[in-house]
């Protein structure tokens, strides 16, 4: 299967808890995603809540809540786990933001994903 991808220019200049978004083509539609640094590595996730397929972050472009150490959805109050986008609390339980693959290159960094068939 072919992968595609994305280069995200300065996302490798975040700090902890700083995030960026970017946006791709999904089967012809515009989509947002975001790179969220974190202690544990740079994470790469598309902006869509599981439970509706609305935007986590309401356009404010902040995903991370430091004092739960949590992706949190600002529409339904869910959280999810950084390093894997399970949500663990709220209505999309068990449920996981779609991910990308993450290459750190210099100050930038490569998001890959799996192209549809």
């Amino acid at each position: 299967m072919n992968r595609l991808r994305l280069r995200v220019l300065g996302a490798g200049k975040l700090v902890p808890g700083e995030s960026c978004t970017f946006e791709f083509d999904r089967d012809g539609e515009t989509t947002q995603g975001f790179v969220l640094r974190h202690e544990a590595g740079l994470f790469a996730y598309v902006n869509r809540c599981p439970h509706w397929a609305v935007d986590l972050d309401l356009g404010d472009g902040r995903f991370y809540a430091v004092d739960v150490d949590r992706i949190y959805c600002k529409n339904h109050g869910a959280l999810f786990r950084v390093t894997d986008g399970v949500c663990d609390h709220g209505p999309c339980l068990g449920k996981a933001l779609d991910p990308f693959a993450v290459t750190v290159d210099g100050d930038d960094a490569w998001l890959s994903w799996p192209e549809k068939s």
